[in-house]
């Protein structure tokens, strides 16, 4: 039988016992939450993105004062005798702190068009001759974007990871084409100002630049930690450099892997971008008039 000193002494040491356990376990616990600190908006983030756009591009061009309708799909643009005429590298990058962020886009294409997706339409009237053959084409054209942008809104969902964002952005866009139009030749044509090689005239632009301001408006949500929508649209030209023009841009990204140093993502989705520019007169007359649009898909990398 327990007297009243033991039943003291059993009491002081099962007391004791516990509040060593509960130390323990705080001592314990306390890193575990340290390891998934809140993120801090004063550190610079990156996010790089290589990517893959499988383009058609419909429109017309003007070259040297000859005019061509186009309306080429990928699949027509991937069946040209030459690959060479098909080749393409794009990317994006960037960094972000707090509300404000630095974007930009890069794309090098060349692309020919073949006969079946190119057919002459008529010759500028200050150009003598007659265009009834059809054509080909084949552009080379470098695409630099950049875009600062600004977070207007930002709101969190009552389900933990669920949030959405809206970001102003302005900036330009630069371009460089060169084009080069293969003529059939006819009776009618007037070829003073080409090169003929057997039975085809050649028309050059040469190297063509400008330079669009532009001005737009991307949404960002998040439907869960690891899966975000981004859509996005812009418009821009405004004569500065192309009379005018316009893109829209929609892709998902699904988280597949976390490391120490990044987070990765596969990227799919639709890009369109539109521009209509006109340069010289006569037979220097180039024009660009064009919708190139198609799949998007690619890899990010957040560092």
């Amino acid at each position: 039988m327990l007297t009243n000193r033991k039943l003291r002494q059993c009491v002081i040491a099962m007391a004791s016992l516990w509040w060593a356990s509960a130390s323990f376990a705080a001592d314990v616990a306390a890193p575990v939450a340290a390891k998934a600190p809140p993120p801090d908006p004063s550190v610079w983030t990156y996010t790089v993105t290589p990517y893959a756009w499988l383009p058609s591009i419909n429109g017309s061009t003007t070259v040297k004062g000859r005019t061509a309708d186009i309306d080429a799909t990928f699949t027509d643009l991937l069946h040209r005798k030459i690959p060479k005429e098909l080749f393409g590298l794009m990317g994006s990058f960037e960094a972000r702190k707090g509300p404000f962020a630095v974007m930009t886009d890069l794309v090098y294409m060349k692309v020919g068009v073949s006969d079946s997706g190119a057919r002459a339409r008529s010759v500028h009237p200050q150009v003598g001759g007659t265009l009834a053959a059809a054509t080909s084409l084949q552009f080379e054209m470098f695409i630099a974007e950049a875009a600062l942008a600004y977070e207007l809104l930002h709101s969190r969902g009552a389900t933990a990871g669920v949030q959405t964002s809206v970001d102003l952005y302005g900036g330009g866009r630069f371009w460089w084409q060169n084009a080069e139009a293969s003529l059939a030749l006819s009776a009618g044509m007037s070829i003073g100002d080409l090169t003929v090689s057997g039975g085809r005239a050649f028309a050059g632009s040469g190297d063509v630049a400008w330079v669009d301001p532009l001005v737009g408006l991307r949404l960002r949500h998040h439907f869960s930690p690891g899966t975000e929508l981004v859509l996005r649209g812009d418009v821009g030209g405004f004569a500065a450099g192309s009379k005018f023009s316009w893109q829209a841009m929609g892709h998902l990204n699904w988280e597949f892997k976390r490391t120490q140093s990044a987070i990765w993502s596969a990227l799919v989705g639709y890009r369109a971008l539109y521009v209509d520019f006109e340069k010289g007169g006569g037979n220097t007359l180039y024009e660009y008039n064009m919708l190139t649009h198609g799949p998007v898909m690619g890899v990010t990398a957040r560092f």
